[in-house]
């Protein structure tokens, strides 16, 4: 509670520190005494590398630090952030730099938002982030495909990591210090993306306060879970410090015969070598079996035939999944300007696992032909990157410069075995589901491997020209390879490019609390893996290319405590693959695309009981040049109109102190359900409820999804595969902390 009182200090009438950037506004309006700080505006903090972690701010206990974060400007992760405002992002720049000062949109979901949630997987937090449309979820295998502003992308980083190499499980929360949305091009710093956007999620660091919180979640369709979190110095000097996070749970579904597990490990060591130099290992252990799902069918482009917890798989049929990851960074300061970071990423995951799947159906509207499906795939990364950076000054400019460079080598293998649907029907009826057939023979046979490796330099100048204007400029080269091997059917194909692509932005601040700004940037992705159409006779598809402009407004209220954003947007992008609407087991190219329109959001607190987060986003994505699809033919899953209000009224004081009572609203509007456009998925608007106590150090919660039960659809890939949203789910939770 301390911490949220604290945003308000100016306005209750108590003393407030000025921050040096407020200083430089005040001289650059010409009033009286602020000439003898007219340097701070280039003056360059003390870079750090020594520091703690802090609590990880869920709501037990006061959520205030227990030590302080590194200085602007340098490398690394960010600590937790008390309510839903975070003032301070990595993902637009890879330096801790305050967003007013950054000419991008960084939309952040902080540790609190998550817990108010009661948010288990990454994307049910998706649900409250403007901008982000859902997917294709690969059967629930996944979240790596997803929407930000209207352009598809399978980007989601772990502390600036890729992780969407393979098919690793859906990133679990438990480990998980806050969500960082980058909105626009990011290929500029990692590589190779898309121009929309991509996610980046921080992770829990070690502590040198010592607790532990123990935790238990249960709800509807037999979901059960429990939680470990815990913290603290292993020596007396506090230089060697640790932190452990576990989840273990088994979910059910409003589905039929869907249920999975899942069990989550991560310790954390981070050892203060010397003052100059830390060094932290992170490990992640998960472990993940679920019922592949394909969801329900359109029948002649009609949903609502069907009810939405038909299941038309394979009872009893699992996938399981694996990932092994492990990061070490090391941090070293040379001076007060100037630190260098050091890290790996080590990745190794497996997914095997049985499947029936819905291919065709007959002329009666009732029988479906189904295929079997085997999967074993497997897969290795190794990450390295290094990184500088210095701040100086030049003729009274201030300079904050990032120069880095990045290796990455990926193997990976797919063994993908099919039944013929057309001489072994495995037909069912989907009004009266007969499980249990024969199991049809496995006569289509795939069998791949894929490596890749890709080395990068980038580098980036964040300019202060003046207390107003700052720029940021930076460019980032690839060079790409990739040998693709068919074994069954036998064909190779090889690829090798070379891709700058630089970025731009600029940024004026007329006063402290308003920021406009502008920005553009390139994008590139080569299209790549075992996409039949990428390994055609006529050789792999060219890379998709990205441009992505952008103009905004930031606002900050309250003494900072809220944030309004205001931007205006538009992505192009040419060589675009998209399911081919004729045969879904192949792409084609649709030539170019264009997404545009606007975003407005605004998070923190509207008063010290009050937090929210919402947003609103309008966003027209179109075709704009094809062979095949018409001329203005909407993207699929990308709706014109989206809105999400997440709100809390929390009691600060008084004996009901702690207490917490809110809700959101998500709106998303009518969408295309598949690449022609042949039928829609309706608009809706879902309505959810929370509340919470906190008492000590004990923390109850209860959330209710989709109060009223409204039906509804999160997305689709065609007519036989349309992922219908959860009904009303009611969860309890429980925490103590000691």
């Amino acid at each position: 509670m301390r911490v949220r009182t604290s945003l308000y200090a100016v306005i209750d009438g108590r003393p407030a520190r000025r921050p040096r950037w407020m200083l430089a506004a005040l001289l650059c309006a010409g009033l009286p005494g602020a000439e003898a700080r007219a340097q701070d505006s280039v003056t360059l903090d003390e870079l750090a590398v020594e520091g703690e972690g802090r609590g990880q701010g869920n709501g037990v206990g006061n959520g205030a630090p227990d030590g302080r974060t590194a200085a602007s400007g340098t490398i690394g992760l960010i600590g937790p952030t008390p309510g839903y405002r975070a003032d301070r992002a990595v993902s637009a720049t890879r330096t801790d730099t305050p967003q007013r000062d950054v000419p991008q949109v960084v939309t952040v979901a902080p540790r609190e938002v998550i817990t108010d949630l009661a948010a288990t997987r990454v994307d049910r937090v998706f649900n409250y982030t403007p901008g982000v449309a859902q997917q294709n979820n690969f059967g629930g295998l996944s979240v790596f495909s997803y929407a930000i502003r209207g352009v598809t992308t399978s980007e989601i980083y772990k502390n600036g990591f890729p992780l969407n190499r393979g098919t690793p499980p859906p990133p679990d929360t438990q480990n998980v210090e806050r969500i960082e949305v980058l909105k626009g091009p990011g290929s500029g710093l990692f590589g190779r993306s898309d121009p929309g956007g991509l996610v980046n999620i921080v992770t829990k660091q070690p502590t040198r306060e010592r607790f532990v919180e123990m935790g238990g979640l249960w709800g509807s369709f037999g979901q059960v879970r429990g939680t470990v979190d815990s913290g603290g110095a292993l020596n007396e000097e506090g230089t060697l410090l640790y932190r452990f996070n576990l989840a273990a749970g088994r979910q059910g579904s409003f589905r039929d015969f869907v249920d999975g597990d899942r069990l989550l490990v991560a310790p954390v060591l981070s050892w203060q070598i010397t003052p100059d130099t830390r060094i932290t290992v992170e490990t992640e252990f998960l472990r993940n079996r679920i019922v592949f799902d394909r969801g329900v069918i359109a029948l002649d482009g009609r949903l609502g035939v069907l009810p939405i917890s038909r299941f038309l798989g394979e009872p009893g049929q699992s996938t399981y999944q694996t990932s092994n990851t492990m990061q070490v960074r090391v941090d070293h300061r040379f001076n007060a300007d100037w630190q260098m970071r050091l890290a790996t990423h080590f990745n190794t995951g497996t997914l095997e696992g049985e499947s029936a799947e819905i291919r065709a159906i007959a002329a009666d509207n009732r029988t479906v032909s189904r295929d079997r499906n085997l999967r074993d795939y497997r897969w290795d990364t190794a990450i390295g990157q290094a990184e500088v950076v210095g701040r100086f000054d030049t003729a009274g400019i201030g300079h904050t410069l990032l120069l880095g460079f990045e290796r990455e080598s990926t193997d990976s293998r797919v063994v993908y075995n099919r039944s013929n649907f057309r001489t072994s029907p495995y037909a069912i009826d989907i009004d009266d589901p007969r499980y249990g057939q024969p199991l049809p023979p496995l006569t289509i046979p795939r069998n791949n491997l894929e490596r890749i490796t890709n080395t990068a330099l980038y580098a980036q100048d964040q300019i202060a020209l003046s207390p107003e204007w700052k720029a940021l400029v930076g460019v980032r080269f690839d060079f790409f390879e990739q040998s693709f091997r068919e074994r069954i059917p036998r064909s190779q194909v090889d690829q090798t490019y070379f891709a700058a692509t630089p970025r731009a932005g600029l940024v004026y601040q007329p006063t402290p609390e308003l920021a406009l700004f502008a920005n553009v940037g390139t994008s590139f992705r080569p299209n790549i893996g075992p996409d039949a159409a990428a390994v055609a006779l006529s050789g792999p598809f060219a890379p998709e290319t990205g441009i992505g402009y952008e103009v905004g407004t930031k606002i900050d209220l309250y003494g900072g405590a809220l944030a309004l954003t205001a931007t205006a947007f538009r992505v192009d992008r040419e060589n675009v693959l998209t399911p081919d609407p004729n045969n879904t087991a192949f792409s084609l190219a649709a030539g170019a695309v264009r997404s545009e329109g606007f975003e407005l959001t605004a998070a923190g607190q509207i008063t010290p009981e009050i937090k929210i987060l919402a947003g609103y986003v309008y966003a027209d994505a179109f075709v704009t040049k094809d062979n095949v699809l018409p001329v203005g033919t909407p993207l699929i899953n990308v709706p014109r109109h989206s809105g999400s209000l997440l709100a809390v009224h929390e009691v600060q004081a008084g004996p009901w102190n702690g207490l917490g009572i809110g809700g959101g609203v998500r709106g998303v509007g009518e969408r295309a359900a598949d690449a022609a456009n042949s039928f829609s998925l309706p608009a809706y608007i879902a309505v959810d409820a929370l509340a919470y106590y906190r008492y000590e150090n004990f923390r109850f919660g209860l959330n209710v999804e989709n109060v009223f039960d409204t039906e509804y659809y999160e997305s689709s890939l065609n007519r036989f595969r349309v992922y219908p949203g959860s009904p009303r789910r009611v969860t309890g939770t429980l925490t103590v902390r000691f």
